[in-house]
């Protein structure tokens, strides 16, 4: 992928896990439209505005959690092969933005662009 698609694919992905939790968690959620679908931005900056709302709902969404939901809450994605209890999915889900953020890490290091230091 590109910069520009992986920060698309990131951004998108979290945006659509979040619709993936909130319908198994309440079943009379409806499925929603995938807000991303025939959007075109011309800059990073402009998507990352795009995303900032549903990011603050994934964020709050999360912080309303206890700890049993944790694991007392299943996912059931067996359409496309796992059940899992919520806590291992928001694990995957900060896993997937991490490797990502890696490979664009690796990309900026390649170009010898000056990067941000983000790890600990």
């Amino acid at each position: 992928m590109s910069c520009k698609e992986m920060i698309r694919h990131v951004l998108e992905a979290e945006c659509l896990y979040h619709q993936i939790l909130l319908k198994h968690m309440n079943e009379t959620s409806e499925e929603s439209a995938n807000p991303y679908e025939s959007k075109t931005f011309t800059t990073a900056a402009e998507e990352l505005e795009f995303a900032k709302p549903f990011r603050t709902e994934f964020l709050t969404f999360i912080k309303s959690l206890n700890e049993t939901d944790l694991t007392n809450i299943k996912i059931d994605r067996s359409d496309v092969g796992y059940v899992r209890e919520l806590g291992d999915m928001l694990l995957r889900i900060a896993y997937h933005e991490s490797v990502h953020t890696g490979q664009l890490l690796d990309y900026l290091r390649t170009a010898e662009v000056e990067r941000p230091f983000i790890w600990d």
